[in-house]
């Protein structure tokens, strides 16, 4: 099995870090999320910078489904593969629920492929035990555009929220999938959109009636109306999916068609590998000092090889 690195740095937070840790553990076991191997402290890389922690997760070489759906240059992803990404969600999270947690931050770059197109979700760094007693999670937290409406904070409310929340995360996400971006992307502000607006729709009218029937269930308003992940495994959309096999099949080709396309040539090929440096080196740069910021930005700019 192999397995990677994942840095957390700076270190300020112990309490969030062994929660997430804790999470992993207890969670990891579920064929739906990446299994958990471990984590250690690794030196400051200079004196200036920050003790890093090393979360060393199952490798999912199929890469996030953010950047499967990127890659599809604005085309929607076929329906039966909307399916099975939602099949496999929803059975980690009713072994979440079923544990009284919720994990708060289902989005696309949450979900990771394998090689062999295994769905498993990563990231319990904004998950939350229910209260022993209520259910209900009491604590704000998520990615904006996927957050619930229940779980977004009002003036002057308490918000108590329970596991319906990653319902509804996971129906903003199939509407991803589907129409390669989350909805409200490009409005602000999201958070005022999400709870005073209708539920979000398939722009399309070219999808199924059970894929329409199924995102209405994940994004019902009134989260006593919203379907449960137990529930929506038995969702015509879900129960009638063409053979698991034969689903990731598709998708493996496609990832390995993704992964070995021709190298970009000539002056333009040059100049996206030049960005795609840089943007690298910025997105270091953001939980960097100032001297890895200084260094990050020379080797960008000296033109190291584009993977």
């Amino acid at each position: 099995m192999q397995a990677k690195g994942i840095s957390i740095t700076p270190l300020q937070d112990e309490e969030s870090v062994c929660r997430e840790l804790k999470f992993l553990q207890q969670f990891s076991g579920h064929k739906n999320v990446a299994s958990f191997f471990g984590a250690y402290y690794r030196a400051p890389l200079t004196e200036c910078s920050s003790e890093l922690l090393e979360i060393v997760l199952e490798y999912c070489g199929g890469g996030s489904l953010h950047n499967l759906i990127s890659k599809t240059n604005g085309q929607s992803l076929k329906e039966t593969w909307i399916g099975y990404v939602c099949k496999e969600v929803l059975k980690g999270l009713h072994h979440i629920h079923k544990n009284r947690a919720v994990h708060r931050d289902i989005k696309s770059l949450n979900i990771m492929l394998t090689e062999t197109a295994k769905v498993k979700i990563i990231d319990f760094g904004n998950s939350w035990n229910l209260d022993p007693q209520t259910g209900l999670c009491h604590e704000a937290d998520g990615t904006a555009h996927w957050m619930a409406p229940e779980a977004i904070r009002q003036k002057g409310q308490r918000l108590a929220y329970d596991t319906k929340c990653d319902i509804w995360s996971l129906g903003i996400t199939a509407i991803e999938m589907a129409e390669g971006k989350p909805p409200y992307e490009d409005q602000y502000p999201v958070e005022h959109l999400i709870r005073e607006s209708e539920p979000p729709k398939l722009r399309s009218k070219t999808w199924s009636q059970h894929f329409v029937s199924f995102l209405e269930s994940c994004v019902k308003k009134d989260p006593s109306e919203r379907g449960s992940a137990e529930e929506l495994l038995q969702h015509p959309f879900i129960k009638e999916l063409p053979p698991k096999k034969i689903i990731r099949a598709e998708i493996k080709e496609h990832l390995w068609a993704l992964q070995n396309r021709p190298a970009k040539k000539g002056l333009k090929g040059k100049a996206l590998c030049a960005m795609k440096q840089l943007r690298r080196a910025c997105d270091f740069c953001a939980h960097s000092t100032a001297e890895e910021q200084k260094v990050s930005l020379q080797m960008a700019l000296e033109g190291l090889p584009c993977n």
